[in-house]
């Protein structure tokens, strides 16, 4: 690791506690995972140069899995809150204490690896990693806690063109409807006279021939 790689991880770090404690917007899903996805990834592709050994292997693997369940804790513990009708959240000092738990296993583990013979370098290389996906954890809850959405959807789950992501019309028509065509049904009921209609009829046509009958006898 160089010192120009120990500068940029050292800066990283100052501005996620600066953000974290002066406190900032959630926005949405894509800006609240933007640092925490990158910072990881540059974290892996500097694990990535060079061969690790099993044991090195490992420790990373439960570093990950630390970072992860105490950002998890830590995205918990935040302040979240409703400012210009936006979600904002803003460092405690219990997530100050989580952080700092992080830390502290990080470095637990990287002692265990230089005691049993890894290089100094490799615990300095997952530094940057376990950073990233400590970050991933809490953005993680804070996006469940938030309602956190994608660009162009509201909270609701409706995108800004619809349901279907066409742009809706005023005034169009239903799905499935065309201009002139009438459905078979209205047809067999305009040419059909249902059962009922027809014995009105009947009984209708069957009255007054009965009255002009009877009509006929008096005269």
């Amino acid at each position: 690791m160089t010192f120009a790689n120990v500068l940029i991880y050292v800066a990283l770090i100052a501005l996620v506690l600066a953000r974290r404690f002066s406190g900032h917007p959630i926005g949405n899903v894509k800006k609240l995972f933007a640092l925490p996805v990158v910072v990881t990834i540059i974290g892996f592709a500097d694990l990535s140069h060079g061969k690790l050994k099993p044991l090195a292997v490992t420790l990373i693997v439960i570093g990950a899995i630390v970072s992860l369940g105490l950002g998890s804790l830590r995205g918990r513990a935040d302040k979240v809150s409703e400012r210009d009708g936006s979600a904002y959240v803003q460092w405690g000092v219990v997530s100050l204490i989580l952080f700092c738990v992080n830390i502290a296993a990080k470095l637990v583990l990287d002692l265990i690896g230089v005691a049993a013979g890894e290089a100094f370098s490799t615990a300095e290389k997952s530094l940057i990693f376990t950073l990233g996906l400590t970050l991933v954890g809490e953005a993680i809850v804070l996006s469940m806690r938030s309602g956190a959405t994608w660009p162009g959807t509201d909270r609701s789950g409706a995108g800004r063109s619809g349901a279907s992501g066409q742009p809706g019309r005023t005034g169009d028509a239903p799905v499935g409807w065309a201009p002139g065509r009438v459905p078979v049904s209205a047809h067999r009921q305009q040419a059909e006279p249902r059962s009922d209609d027809a014995e009105r009829y009947s009984e209708r046509r069957h009255e007054h021939h009965h009255h002009d009958h009877h009509g006929r006898y008096e005269d």
